[in-house]
This record gives C-alpha cells, structure tokens and sequence, in this order.
C-alpha cells in the first residue's frame, strides 16, 4: 500500500487488514523513516487521531511479549538500502506506473555508475543528458523530418481545404491521398515525442529525489538540489527572487535559438499563425525558464545540456531541403 501526500488523511485512510505486515515507511524528498517488526504479526489497522494517522499492528501469538524490531532512519540511497535484508529498497519508487518507476532507476543507476568513472556529480549529469540524447536522437530526428514533410506541404493541404471547405468528407479524403501521395505520416511527428516523455519524467524524478546531489559543488554551484545563485541581488526582486541564477537565463537563450532553427523547417501562408508562431518564440521559452528558475540546479543542468544538444538536431534539419 503507497499512499502519496501522507499528509493530507482522510476516513479513506482507515484499514483493517489481515494481511502481515514486511514494514511501514515514511518518507520525504531525500530521507525515510522505517519501522520493520521482527515478530510475526497477524494484521494491522489504522486510525486517525488529531490529524494523525496511528498504524497499529497486532502480534501473531507472541506469548514471549516479544517485539524485537529494526528502525532505519536515513537517506533514500538505493546501495545503502540494498545493503539490509529486509527490502528496504522498495521505498525508492519513483513512479506509481511500472515503467515510469523502471525507466527512472535506471538513469539512477547509470548516474551512480559514471560516478565511480568520474567521482564530480556536474559531470555525470552532463553526460546522462548526452547519453540521453544519443538514445532519443533517432526518435527526434525521424519526428523533426516528418514534421518537416508536413509543412512542406502545408500550401497544398491550404488549397485542398479552400476547395472543399463546405464538403468535409472531400476535404478528408484528398488530405489522405496527399499524404499517401507523399508518404507521410501526419502523426510521425507526435509520436516520436510520446516515446520520449517517459525518460524526460524519470530524469526529472531521479535529479529531483536523488540525495546524492544535497550539497554537491560543481563550478559556480555550490549545492546541485538548490538553483545556481551566481550572485545575490542587493534587494529581492518579482518572479526571480534575491538571487541571479544563470542556468534558466541560458535555457531560455538556447531555446529561442532552437525555435528559430524550428521556424526554418515551417511553411506559414497565413499572415495571423506567422504572428502567432513569433510570439510563441519568446513566450515558451520565457515560461519554461520561469519554471525552472528557482529548481534544483542539477536538474537546470540536465536540461540545459539537453536543450542545446537538441539545438544542434534543430539546425541539422534545417539544412535539410
């Protein structure tokens, strides 16, 4: 049983189990606490008291009064946990969904596996957000050309739907044929993005839960699980704070680039998307920066990198006639 926002309780959270019980846990970003019985038991149930939940658990037989148990208290590291016999392991779960969690142990295995090659966390972010790419490369570059094909034939699909914009089925029909015609897929561009989400979620968890990151430098940085804070402002600022921090304003930069390479690959014919298409240029970059202004500086390095490795995939394709 895995209840997320333990702190929130409500009558769905009364049990009465008969089920035995292996442990009971409760965690938070980076540490745990868990309490595992080393008698039998013989079920368990809960109740709420003063906005607390209590967690009782009955003894199976314990004519000895007997209730030796094992407590841990301390960080959520994967080969600390594994180092016990009692599961504790089964703590660190990134995700509800199996392949969102397996996905993300993964990339947590693979980062503590490059730093016993090279023992500096920026580094290993760096290479797990190229390593990443290398993977996601094929996907991206097959999804950026079919996106292109598209747009290629944007003025004719325009054409198509001003002849038949009063016969639906027609509008339809030919809009097919074109893309038979031309061997395109009008979602090839969409998938390759779909396939894509759940590495970027299982990094995203990894870089934010990892304890590993708490206080490790990296250049400028002095702590990876807090933002870059180059330098302070001499009063707090709207939306940034009191300090500057680089790494957003670089995303947002890289960004911007990167949508003037995308613009280079689209065939606009109406004067209202042109416009729309420009303010979108700006806009989404300065929001996704304005989300991650004040995140986690590991996790603003990773998607720096990717971001401009994703850049170059960009201009790559726009050479592309």
């Amino acid at each position: 049983i895995r209840k997320a926002n333990a702190y929130k309780l409500s009558n769905k959270d009364i049990i009465n189990s008969k089920e035995q019980v292996s442990w009971i846990g409760f965690r938070d970003r980076y540490f745990c606490a868990i309490y595992k019985p080393l008698f039998k038991s013989e079920g368990y149930f809960t109740k709420i008291y003063k906005n607390e939940l209590d967690f009782i658990i009955e003894a199976k037989n314990n004519t000895e009064n007997s209730l030796d148990s094992v407590l841990f208290f301390g960080p959520q590291d994967l080969s600390l946990l594994s180092s016990y016999t009692y599961k504790f392991e089964d703590i660190m779960r990134f995700s509800n969904f199996g392949i969102l969690n397996s996905i993300s142990k993964i990339i947590y295995n693979f980062l503590h596996f490059l730093y016993k090659i090279v023992p500096v966390w920026g580094i290993c972010i760096i290479l797990t957000a190229i390593f990443v790419y290398l993977i996601m490369y094929p996907l991206s570059i097959n999804g950026m050309k079919s996106m292109k094909k598209i747009q290629s034939l944007q003025p004719e699909i325009t054409r198509i739907r001003e002849q038949h914009k009063n016969n639906p089925q027609k509008l339809q029909k030919e809009t097919m044929e074109l893309y038979k015609k031309y061997q395109v897929n009008p979602f090839g561009g969409c998938l390759p993005l779909l396939l894509q989400m759940p590495f970027f979620i299982g990094v995203y968890q990894v870089l934010w839960r990892s304890v590993a990151f708490k206080n490790a430098k990296f250049l400028w940085i002095k702590d990876l699980a807090q933002p870059d804070h180059l330098f302070a402002f001499p009063t707090s600022l709207p939306f940034v704070g009191e300090h500057f921090n680089i790494l957003p304003i670089l995303m947002i930069i890289i960004m911007i680039v990167q949508q003037k390479f995308s613009a280079k690959n689209m065939v606009i014919t109406d004067p209202a998307q042109e416009s729309s298409q420009k303010i979108m240029m700006f806009f989404f970059p300065l929001m996704i920066g304005f989300v991650f202004y004040n995140i986690a500086s590991g996790l603003a390095l990773y998607f720096t990198t990717f971001y401009l490795l994703s850049s170059f995939t960009q201009w790559k394709i726009s050479k592309i006639t």
